[in-house]
């Protein structure tokens, strides 16, 4: 099925706290909408009600505890594109930053040139723009490495430990499943752990952190917990969660680089 390229799915980043962080271009769109689509948020809520958004779907019946992530996706994908039958305009509003960590966005994109509809992403404040609040450190100044959980285990990345390492989505080591519920459930922790401590020493200490992103003084969750203790903690850990770790020591300096920087 082919839609006319006057229909449009277009995905709105709501931030972090949404009541706090939705952007005046998001609220430009949600408001032109004919249809506003999104995972149930009290905060999103409050701002839907503020601006008397009317036409509401919820997704939360698509993400069930313990079901298949690429299952829930095309779930997802599916009914958006339905709503297309009977609107122009559906606004996909998601968590953070839709092009953080967000792979309906891929699929949504790949969808958009197969049906003929139009499709764009406004952005939001993401996690990891409140991680550099909550850890007090530039990313830059001590270098970074952001990094899917999975993803470093699955291929075997090798860590270089004197750079600050943001690891997403801890909630799923080695699972595929949706443990909404209870994100302790069929987490492989340890794997992640084995594959740090080939790099880091068991005392290191690391923080599992639940950032709210509301700045100083904000309900932002901080546990830090030495890695050799690593899958003890996996009760502190969320959907919502990001493990970070500070590097050790600094990467040696390239002299002739540093002779040129410091040239008069």
């Amino acid at each position: 099925m082919a839609f006319a390229q006057s229909k449009r799915v277009h995905l709105i980043g709501a931030g972090v706290s949404p009541d706090l962080h939705f952007t005046r271009l998001g609220m430009r769109q949600i408001e032109a909408a004919d249809c506003v689509v999104y995972y149930a948020d009290p905060n999103l809520e409050k701002v839907f009600d503020e601006a008397a958004v009317e036409n509401r779907v919820t997704l939360d019946d698509l993400y069930p505890h313990g079901g298949v992530d690429d299952d829930s996706y095309q779930a997802v994908l599916d009914r958006i594109v339905r709503l297309l039958d009977k609107h122009d305009y559906v606004v996909f509003v998601q968590q953070g930053n839709p092009r953080l960590g967000v792979t309906l966005a891929d699929m949504l994109q790949e969808a958009s040139i197969a049906e003929g509809f139009d499709f764009d992403v406004f952005p939001g404040i993401s996690s990891l723009d409140t991680l550099i609040i909550d850890t007090d450190r530039d990313p830059l100044e001590y270098g970074s490495v952001i990094i899917d959980a999975n993803r470093l285990i699955l291929f075997s990345h090798k860590i270089c430990p004197e750079f600050d390492y943001y690891i997403y989505h801890i909630c799923s080591v080695g699972t595929r499943k949706t443990n909404i519920d209870d994100p302790s459930a069929d987490n492989a922790i340890g794997l992640l752990q084995e594959h740090l401590l080939g790099a880091y020493p068991p005392e290191h200490l690391c923080k599992i952190i639940e950032s709210n992103g509301a700045g100083v003084g904000s309900a932002s969750i901080v546990v830090e917990v030495a890695i050799r203790d690593l899958p003890s903690a996996l009760d502190e850990v969320t959907f919502g969660t990001t493990l970070f770790i500070p590097s050790v020591g600094r990467p040696p300096v390239n002299q002739a680089v540093l002779d040129l920087m410091m040239a008069e």
